[in-house]
């Protein structure tokens, strides 16, 4: 499927458009119509060193600051496993995330929710799901659940490991980028970058 969204650099062509509702991706009742929607391709540099090219969809208006990241993200040779549209998971977050796949929009809420998440906007990125991982806290049960379920050993967030996003939260929060879920106090997102929600609220 990603040559399909090669096609279009910019713009997604209907092909895209049609492959995106047929995996439930976008519909109608998502906070964003797929026109405001562009695919970019960005460098990266793997975890053996390598330099490779992702894809990745945002929102029209933060396209270039998307790039611009991208760029000094390589540049300063911050590892990252993958960078492939959430498409090749047929949307499940889950198993994007447990492919350590860096990705951006997905149409879906929140989990255990029934809002939109800000992935549905398109203004939402995600880096290295197993090396920064989402952890639910369980008061109840006193519990944590680990999200992916190979990320434990990533939990401890004191020692800082290849991948881990800590160094460059400052990079994301230069373009814009301010809200991070690593600080987070119940559900902390370690993965998770976004556009803070009065900012989201201004661009559409």
């Amino acid at each position: 499927m990603a040559n399909v969204f090669l096609i279009s650099r910019m713009a997604l062509s209907d092909q895209a458009v049609t492959i995106l509702k047929e995996k439930n991706i976008w519909r109608e009742e998502c906070p964003v119509h797929h026109s405001r929607l562009v695919l970019l391709d960005v460098p990266f540099i793997n975890f053996d060193g390598f330099a490779q090219i992702g894809q990745i969809m945002v929102l029209d208006t933060i396209k270039e600051e998307v790039q611009q990241i991208f760029k000094e993200l390589a540049n300063r040779f911050f590892p990252i496993h993958s960078i492939s549209l959430i498409n090749e998971f047929d949307g499940d977050d889950v198993a994007s995330m447990n492919a350590n796949n860096s990705s951006a929009y997905n149409g879906r809420q929140i989990m255990n929710t029934n809002r939109w998440s800000s992935h549905a906007y398109g203004v939402a990125i995600d880096i290295n799901p197993r090396q920064n991982p989402y952890l639910l806290f369980d008061q109840a049960n006193n519990s944590i659940k680990v999200l992916p379920d190979n990320a434990l050993p990533f939990v401890n967030r004191t020692v800082l490991k290849e991948g881990m996003v800590e160094p460059i939260v400052d990079l994301f929060a230069a373009y814009g980028f301010t809200e991070w879920g690593g600080r987070w106090d119940n559900k902390p997102d370690y993965h998770h970058f976004q556009l803070p929600w009065d900012k989201i609220d201004t661009l559409f």
